[in-house]
């Protein structure tokens, strides 16, 4: 009788371990990779944006981001970090304007953010979605740990002059 009651313990344990690396890889085959090579193609393009009366312009292609920016220009260029490159505090001024992807889609707010990486981060990145609001592509960025302050940004200077103030459901401003 102990016998039977201990060999039915240690089938109901091996069953609950069974079931959680069932759970496990059901978690993991859910996570959504990204190719950390080129930027996404519905990020690609000219954005526009109005912040306090000033236009933003940023410009993403395969491999760069350039910006402009109350006058000034900017540009960071995607690389692919590789494992072995752990040495951050040697800094090499080429890579001062370098930025990686993360490889994994980040899900909050009910959107799938991208998240790049400038070379020497130490602090939190910025997080892209592109979404279709009201009728419209949008480029929103948003920053943080916690992330927030969504900026939206449009294909043309037109509509981002018009939709300058628009508050959108389901982002942190």
């Amino acid at each position: 009788m102990k016998t039977k009651k201990i060999l039915i313990v240690i089938i109901a344990m091996i069953s609950l371990v069974a079931v959680g690396s069932i759970t496990t890889t059901a978690v993991q085959a859910k996570e959504e990779k990204i190719n950390v090579r080129v930027f996404p193609k519905k990020m690609r393009g000219t954005w526009y944006q109005y912040d306090k009366g000033q236009l933003t312009k940023i410009i993403y292609t395969k491999k760069k981001i350039i910006s402009y920016y109350n006058g000034k220009r900017g540009v960071l260029y995607l690389h692919v970090r590789t494992k072995g490159e752990t040495n951050w505090d040697k800094r090499d001024s080429k890579k001062e304007n370098w930025v990686f992807l993360n490889p994994t889609l980040a899900r909050f707010q009910g959107h799938k953010w991208i998240t790049y990486w400038n070379w020497y981060a130490s602090h939190a990145a910025p997080y892209f979605n592109v979404s279709r609001l009201n009728g419209h592509q949008v480029l929103t960025n948003e920053y943080g740990v916690y992330p927030n302050g969504a900026n939206h940004y449009y294909h043309s200077i037109k509509l981002a002059k018009k939709l300058k103030n628009k508050r959108y459901a389901h982002f942190v401003y």
